[in-house]
């Protein structure tokens, strides 16, 4: 497990920052190709829905690490290792998600409005959750013995808050835009055609 770890998001885009131990940094920057013929013609709703659909899965994900996190703090005696395990699982899931906005960015501009509602609900949420899971890894590095302390405590509550928030939020567009389908569908279905 590197020392510490951070996902931060910056105006230009997503950026992810890799900490190692050393202190050395090394920053992937999510930013636009250059388009192709294919990009014209690219169902970028279809692929901000499919991406919906990850997001929600992921924070499903990471609610459960979470809810694991919360459920281990319980006991009189927290296993670090434990803890650690299910931090690099949250971290995973937190990563999965950060890939998943990143494109969602790239193809905002194109989106439906709703779309661009829910790309800001999940930019304003995962950076929380990164920042509460490097907290909690960077005290649980610290402080392998003092897991009962509340403010390790307030980090796990705060990650299955805010991993609650998304899946509900996601679970909602992905809904949303499966009923838009059909409505779509019925709607050419019912057309009365031409003559």
């Amino acid at each position: 497990m590197t020392k510490s770890w951070i996902l931060s998001f910056v105006s230009a885009g997503l950026v992810v920052l890799s900490v190692p131990a050393m202190g050395a940094v090394a920053a992937k920057c999510c930013v636009p190709g250059k388009p192709t013929a294919a990009s014209y013609t690219w169902n970028f709703k279809g692929e901000a829905n499919a991406i919906f659909k990850n997001v929600q899965n992921d924070a499903v994900l990471a609610r459960s690490h979470a809810d694991q996190l919360q459920a281990e703090n319980r006991f009189d005696q927290i296993d670090w290792q434990v803890q650690e395990v299910q931090l690099q699982a949250l971290k995973h899931d937190i990563d999965q998600m950060g890939a998943g906005l990143c494109r969602l960015e790239v193809i905002h501009t194109a989106l439906a409005p709703w779309q661009q509602r829910e790309v800001r609900r999940i930019a304003n949420v995962l950076p929380l959750m990164a920042d509460n899971t490097t907290d909690a890894i960077n005290f649980m590095n610290a402080h392998q013995d003092e897991l009962w302390l509340p403010a390790y405590q307030r980090y796990s509550q705060n990650l299955y808050a805010e991993s609650s928030r998304l899946a509900h939020s996601s679970r909602e567009a992905v809904a949303y835009a499966h009923v838009s389908r059909k409505y779509r569908n019925l709607q050419r279905e019912l057309a009365p055609s031409a003559s």
